[in-house]
């Protein structure tokens, strides 16, 4: 949307609903805390324990459904941050914009392409903001490096790598309805290669083990390497693991003409010791909520401006979604069959 309806009102602050009391949920009501632009209204979350916890925590009023705090404060909300299951989000989404609402989501929007671009229909319908979480777009460090691959700081780009390593290892249960690995961890990467690259891959080739066995009764993997071919003749590989015990791995590496741009992993603390034994660091940044920490603020802040209208766009569009969804069925065809998948985009149409 060009313009949030709020954009006709002077007003310096936004009010918003959180659905959903787990941990990035946390985060995101952690950093509304703190914000001097975001009033939280309310938490939507359903089970009494974390109900409990976030009344404590955060002092604030919870209710069973998204309708019945519609109902109740709904006219005292501007916004909607829904961070619940994969499977909730399209009806969630659907009532918070219905309700005249913009929404910020977690990825994914929606596992159905057709399904996502009916949402982002409908926020464009309703000229509402819809922000899908890639917090990745948000950080220091990656934005910095996209900025310099975009100025010629390595020449030409010849090839891009992300590793994403998981720390801890998630729960079984959780990975049972992750929806795979493929949507649940390598969507952060395609949506950095594209970003990072400025095209869209042509081709994926996709391989994959699950060394737990576990995961393997899912069936899943919990190893995988995805390989891109982008138009340009760009190299893309995207290495992901839900093992790391030296802690939350999250790496990029670009590749050019003229040299390399490396983005690595952040540490509890800077300080290195030094003796004959060799040198010592702390490990890395034990899981995302403590890895992301800025991005995940910054990502809040965007939102809390879409809603305000001092930014036009969110950084993810319609397109960027769509298209990342697209790959991501492809990559997951590609572990499926074993084969390279070429990648059709003609259902954007947009």
């Amino acid at each position: 949307p060009s313009s949030s309806p709020l954009a006709t009102m002077v007003r310096s602050h936004v009010r918003v609903l959180v659905v959903g009391g787990g941990r990035i949920a946390r985060v995101h009501l952690a950093n509304i805390r703190s914000s001097s632009t975001i009033t939280l209204i309310g938490v939507v979350e359903p089970v009494p324990e974390a109900q409990a916890f976030i009344k404590e925590e955060f002092s604030t009023k919870v209710f069973a459904t998204l309708k019945e705090a519609l109902g109740e404060v709904g006219g005292d909300v501007d916004g909607i941050v829904i961070c619940t299951p994969t499977d909730t989000h399209p009806a969630l989404i659907k009532e918070g914009l219905l309700a005249g609402k913009g929404v910020f989501c977690e990825k994914p929007i929606a596992f159905d392409v057709s399904l996502v671009d009916e949402l982002y229909l409908l926020a464009k319908e309703k000229n509402l903001p819809l922000l899908c979480g890639f917090q990745r777009r948000h950080d220091n460090s990656f934005v910095k490096l996209k900025e310099l691959i975009d100025q010629g700081a390595i020449g030409t780009l010849h090839k891009i790598r992300t590793t994403s390593r998981d720390h801890p290892f998630p729960p079984i249960e959780y990975l049972r309805i992750s929806g795979g690995i493929v949507y649940d961890c390598a969507s952060h990467d395609v949506d950095e290669m594209r970003w990072f690259t400025g095209e869209d891959p042509v081709s994926v080739y996709t391989v994959g083990s699950a060394f737990n066995p576990e995961v393997g009764a899912i069936p899943d993997v919990d190893t995988l390497e995805i390989l891109f071919k982008f138009p340009s003749g760009v190299v893309g590989s995207v290495d992901i693991s839900r093992f790391s015990e030296s802690g939350y791995d999250q790496r990029v590496e670009a590749h050019g003409s003229k040299g390399s741009i490396l983005a690595g992993n952040e540490k509890e603390t800077t300080v290195e010791v030094r003796t004959v034994a060799g040198y010592n660091t702390d490990p890395s940044k034990g899981s995302f909520p403590s890895r992301y920490v800025q991005a995940y603020s910054t990502e809040m802040d965007h939102f809390a401006n879409l809603l305000l209208g001092t930014e036009a766009e969110p950084r993810l569009s319609h397109e960027d979604v769509h298209k990342v969804h697209v790959i991501l069925h492809a990559a997951h065809q590609s572990l499926k069959t074993g084969e390279i998948v070429k990648i059709n985009y003609d259902s954007w149409k947009f």
